[in-house]
């Protein structure tokens, strides 16, 4: 259906105004008219409601139509404006003009001849419309374009026809000095061939669209790195190519920076463990050859603390090997990694539940972590029979004990590391699930459960069937 027009009459004359709506709604079903009588509820009804045109008196309570339109104008200049007059006059003819009033008509022959009235309502409504779509775009053109964040350019003929000035903000020039200035100009020497032919490829129609990095160069010299990203394009009727360049330049070298960091932390973690595990495994050692000669309750809890120090040198170095982000992801079966993960866990008592069919994108190995951190953090709070559960939420999936759950007051808390509720525990396991949740750019919570721990994730990707 043909979108709707909404016309106010303004005019005291009752009988005119209900005649020209009922002949206009008549004529065409798009045409919708609401009447009023006094200039001061016309201005009231526009601010209250969408219209698209206005038909007004000339002759009107208090003012003449051409004061009523004067005032108009200061909120709504580009409003169609029909003025329609008893009596003709050459001099209200002009004023309604100078006043930029869209048409002007006898009442006489809106009587005599609606669809006149009807075919110009419509005209200039459309008109208005058409202004308002482009006054649109080009409201989005100066987003998009002018104030946008990457640079935008257009080559045409081996130079730039068009650049943004974000783009000249990029390379330290004037926008007005890019123009007509090479590609190659912008980009370090080694990389040039490489530009002129991917460049090349597009303006022949090789490759309709490519995407790639490469080596800019500033006005001052400096090299920076940048991303292209181009399409080939008919401009002002000749082969152009238009394209973007998000300077990459700060975000290559924090990924530099993180890459050195996890490299060193990486070091020390294996450092610190290798220099851990040999003075515990002296220590165990010696427990066990102390036990063949002595009996004692005292040996007991040396072994104890043996293990505690094993599980914690052990959680350490996995956390410390969190840092990196997720990037490998495969398809992986949750439900069949769920129970591959409670094989290799000391269950005791426990009973694993599995209620999802989900095949999710994920680091198989650290999601296996996870699992088995979630099932013995559970397991480790059990008193009695238990059952753990894996199942699918929106989004992404849970697991959910109905052991003694975790109090309120603590559910701040279990995340951060050497937190522990438990005089055994090493305070890291929740902390490492967070990391590797963190890692998959996945949300985990702690959700209120009856009379259990609920840990969901969401944000999850799922593979493709």
């Amino acid at each position: 259906m043909s979108r709707e027009i909404h016309i106010l009459h303004v005019d005291d004359e009752t009988d005119f105004t209900h005649s020209t709506a009922a002949a206009l709604e008549r004529m065409d079903e798009r045409l919708h008219v609401e009447a009023v009588t006094n200039p001061p509820d016309g201005l009231e009804r526009l601010a209250d409601d969408d219209f698209d045109c206005l038909l007004s008196a000339y002759e009107l309570p208090e003012q003449t139509g051409i004061e009523f339109l004067q005032r108009l104008r200061e909120q709504y200049p580009d409003l169609p404006v029909f003025l329609l007059t008893s009596k003709g006059s050459e001099e209200v003819a002009g004023d309604a003009i100078a006043n930029g009033v869209t048409g002007y008509l006898r009442k006489q022959r809106v009587r005599e001849q609606p669809t006149v009235l009807a075919s110009r309502v419509e005209d200039a409504v459309e008109e208005y419309w058409l202004e308002q779509e482009l006054d649109d775009a080009r409201s989005k053109y100066r987003k998009l374009v002018e104030q946008n964040f990457v640079g935008i350019y257009i080559i045409q003929d081996g130079e730039f026809s068009y650049v943004n000035p974000k783009l000249a903000d990029i390379h330290g020039y004037e926008r007005e000095t890019i123009l007509g200035m090479s590609p190659e100009e912008l980009i370090a020497p080694e990389e040039r061939d490489r530009v002129q032919k991917n460049l090349r490829q597009r303006m022949d129609g090789d490759i309709a669209d490519m995407q790639y990095q490469t080596v800019g160069l500033t006005k001052d010299g400096e090299r920076i790195d940048i991303e292209l990203h181009g399409s080939r394009m008919h401009y002002q009727g000749a082969p152009a190519v238009i394209g973007v360049e998000l300077d990459i330049t700060e975000r290559k070298q924090h990924k530099r920076e993180l890459q050195r960091q996890n490299e060193r932390l990486d070091e020390f973690a294996s450092v610190v463990s290798h220099d851990l595990q040999n003075p515990l495994q002296v220590a165990q050692s010696r427990l066990e050859l102390a036990r063949r000669e002595h009996d004692s309750e005292h040996l007991d809890k040396i072994a104890d603390a043996h293990e505690r120090m094993e599980q914690l040198i052990t959680d350490l170095l996995s956390l410390a090997r969190q840092g990196e982000r997720a990037d490998e992801t495969e398809p992986v079966d949750l439900a069949a990694l769920a129970r591959s993960c409670w094989q290799s866990v000391e269950t005791t008592d426990a009973t694993l539940g599995v209620e999802t069919d989900r095949i999710i994108r994920a680091d198989k190995s650290r999601v296996r972590q996870l699992l088995e951190n979630l099932f013995r953090n559970a397991i480790e709070q059990q008193d009695g029979e238990m059952t753990i559960t894996v199942g699918d939420l929106d989004g992404g999936f849970f697991v959910a004990d109905d052991g003694p759950g975790i109090a309120s007051k603590d559910r701040e808390k279990v995340f951060e590391p050497g937190y522990s509720t438990t005089d055994d525990g090493t305070g890291f396991g929740l902390n490492i699930v967070e990391e590797i949740a963190s890692a998959h750019d996945w949300e985990v919570t702690i959700a209120d459960d009856d009379g259990g721990a609920r840990f969901e994730f969401v944000g999850v990707e799922l593979a493709s069937e």
